[in-house]
């Protein structure tokens, strides 16, 4: 269509160039959405290129960018079933192998076009865009950078520090037009991890968001070119940051995608790494736990399936081994790769904390087998009930080898604050398993309406077996997340739902026991967790957070009055005597 016509264009200037159906949506189309360009319809021919967005809108990562996310990868899916297509069309076919010479400008490579090869395979063909793969100044880079490799990645080891390093000083040593887009996103994801854990400090809240969204601009290229142990790297960074949000939809995409590249490359299997030294080794093994991890943990809150089974996992957990080293804020500054050691303070005690979550995430995985799966709902009664007490000892086995320094009611005292907010993921989940089990949680159905009843008609439901002692759980793992240097939207979204549950126990345990010893504590904790989801609920204007809230204001006011009433009446009865 020529510039001059007097027919409106259907597509955009961004979806005709590429060829590509445009849905015409206002102010912006979807695909101008997902490239982050300006949705126009003026340009005369394809060499208009989109123009380049100079600033990162303020955006709440847990709503608008959401869509933007499940968009992006729509359009991968899309970029691959056009694949197909080109593969039928020319199979057997002669086609040009070699990569166009990139000219000297900046490039963006989630704008991609995919090549049939001679061999049958397909390569990746970076169209030309005015967007640059730009990174602060080294020497502002390289001190954050540390700090996240002695504390976060101390703890869960995603990268090799020096591996990280030296690609880190390459990267800033090579000329923008041959800059690898995959490590300039594993750049931005280590900034992104360092700004979301309040490993530094900023009075630009947004940041983690910011960088998230660049490594996500170059999110096709991840996926689509050559997989090596890297893009793996980068993909877990992505679905860390992403798992902190209520929709786990884009999360849940991006580890099904994670897990199935690091099959590709074989890292479940030691038999692939039987050729490579041992540091390689085992930054292999490392990486394909830290995808198990979430793969395991996203299964279980998503109540889906999780993409690897635990039979065709052919690797030794990581060597709680610990060599020497010296503390660095709680973790171990340790050269090697992958120690995942923790320590309290002092330093006296420590702990393999990779290992430990690990072996939470199989209990996790056996959680979601007796709940959700399929196979789980064939079995006979006796047969769950098996399920359910085999699960339920590794669970109280696993709580037992904690040591008691880091335990959800020792630790705000004997750790230090980054040490503290990865126990309080660990507690978190800890809890979660128990409640879910127990049947026993803020989402399950059956539970609430039993609060409501006895609430108003006094009916007391079926109490989980071991009451006192989920109770307990609840109350220290609330006392921990209450001891945190400050709740945000973004650790909220990874504890929130376990906290809330945790509020709902207590609440309810005032509530059947109005005078219990642990009351005036349980009472403090329900109302500074209520003043804590106010201040979520402003920030994220989610109706779940506010529609708990209502509710648990609801059956603390009813546990007050309760306590109140009990006074009375124990005051009449010393009366009485």
């Amino acid at each position: 269509m020529m510039g001059g016509s007097k027919t409106p264009r259907k597509s955009c200037d961004l979806c005709y160039q590429r060829k590509i159906k445009c849905d015409r949506a206002k102010p912006r189309c979807s695909h101008c959405i997902t490239y982050v360009t300006d949705c126009t319809y003026a340009a005369p021919s394809r060499k208009s290129r989109p123009k380049k967005r100079q600033n990162c809108e303020e955006t709440d990562a847990t709503t608008g960018h959401t869509q933007d996310r499940l968009r992006n990868l729509e359009d991968l899916v899309e970029q691959l079933s056009e694949t197909v297509k080109v593969g039928h069309q020319h199979n057997g076919a002669q086609h040009q192998t070699q990569m166009q010479q990139q000219e000297e400008i900046p490039i963006d490579t989630a704008s991609q076009t995919l090549l049939a090869s001679s061999d049958g395979g397909f390569t990746v063909k970076s169209q030309k865009h005015n967007v640059s793969m730009a990174l602060p100044p080294l020497e502002h880079v390289l001190p954050i950078v540390k700090i996240f490799l002695k504390s976060f990645n101390a703890a869960l080891p995603l990268f090799h520090d020096d591996t990280l390093l030296r690609l880190i000083h390459n990267f800033y040593n090579v000329p923008y037009p041959r800059r690898d887009p995959v490590a300039w996103a594993a750049i931005n994801i280590v900034l992104a991890l360092a700004h979301r854990n309040d490993l530094v400090s900023s009075s630009n809240t947004n940041l983690s968001v910011e960088y998230l969204n660049k490594a996500e601009s170059v999110l096709s290229s991840i996926v689509l070119g050559d997989t090596q142990l890297l893009n793996i790297q980068v993909l877990v960074g992505m679905v860390l940051l992403l798992q902190a949000s209520p929709d786990l939809t884009p999360s849940l995409i991006l580890i099904a995608t994670t897990m199935r590249l690091a099959h590709k490359i074989r890292l479940h299997d030691r038999t692939a790494s039987a050729h490579l030294d041992a540091v390689n080794a085992r930054q292999r093994a490392c990486v394909f736990w830290m995808a198990y991890i979430l793969d395991k943990d996203l299964s279980m809150r998503s109540k889906q399936p999780s993409i690897q089974l635990d039979d065709d996992v052919d690797l030794e957990l990581p060597s709680p081994e610990v060599f020497p080293y010296q503390v660095n804020d709680g973790c171990i500054d340790d050269t090697s790769v992958g120690s995942g050691v923790i320590v309290t303070a002092d330093g006296t005690v420590e702990m393999n904390y990779f290992v430990t979550r690990i072996q939470l995430a199989v209990i996790e995985g056996g959680v979601y087998d007796y709940l959700y799966s399929t196979r789980s709902q064939k079995r006979s009664i006796e047969e769950r009930s098996h399920a359910l007490e085999t699960i339920a000892c590794a669970l109280e086995t696993w709580k037992a080898s904690i040591p008691f320094e880091f335990s959800a009611f020792m630790a705000p005292s004997t750790v230090s604050p980054i040490v503290l907010q990865l126990l309080a993921v660990l507690h978190s989940t800890s809890l979660a398993c128990t409640t879910l089990l127990n049947q026993a949680n803020a989402w399950n159905t059956y539970w609430m309406e039993g609060i409501r009843k006895y609430a108003m008609e006094g009916i007391l439901p079926t109490l989980p077996p071991q009451w006192e002692a989920v109770v307990d759980e609840a109350r220290q793992l609330t006392v921990l997340l209450g001891a945190l240097p400050h709740q945000n939207r973004w650790n909220f979204w990874t504890t929130g739902c376990t906290h809330m549950s945790a509020m709902l126990l207590l609440t309810f345990n005032s509530m059947q026991r109005p005078q219990h010893d642990q009351l005036s504590l349980d009472n403090e904790l329900v109302e500074t967790g209520l003043q804590m989801l106010d201040q979520v609920a402003e920030e994220t204007q989610s109706e779940i957070v506010r529609s708990f809230r209502k509710t648990c204001t609801g059956l603390h006011r009813d546990a007050q009055q309760r306590r109140a009433e009990a006074s009375v009446m124990a005051n009449s009865l010393d009366l009485s005597t």
